[in-house]
């Protein structure tokens, strides 16, 4: 499946984009949904928040180095490499990374790796 550390860097990267962007629209409160399977030889991984998600142009866009969203995902700091650091990393250990709004608000990552049982 992966290197620890570095699967643990990205779920961190994935929960501090949320915990920055993905505040809810009612309570302005980050609320994260994780969830993980094994299926057909993959590990399956999803992380979502329920936020305003991102404008659909924007989103071919996010996982390049230093590419800052819409107005309202600039408002928080950050030099817009933790989601390119993600998308790299997921290749580099052979998986496949990818976003999406959910259809019920926010904005979901959706990471597909080896699974590490023969």
């Amino acid at each position: 499946m992966g290197d620890e550390v570095e699967l643990t860097r990205v779920i961190a990267n994935l929960v501090e984009n949320a915990r920055k962007y993905g505040k809810s629209v009612k309570t302005g409160v980050t609320e994260l949904d994780i969830a993980a399977r094994e299926r057909d030889g993959w590990v399956l991984l999803k992380v979502r928040d329920h936020g305003p998600g991102v404008a659909e142009e924007t989103l071919k866009h996010i996982t390049k180095p230093f590419f800052r969203g819409d107005v309202a995902r600039t408002a928080a700091t950050g030099a817009g490499l933790g989601l390119a650091i993600v998308d790299k990393t997921i290749q580099r250990l052979g998986g496949h990374f990818s976003l999406h709004n959910s259809s019920t608000g926010g904005l979901a990552a959706n990471i597909r790796l080896p699974s590490a049982r023969p």
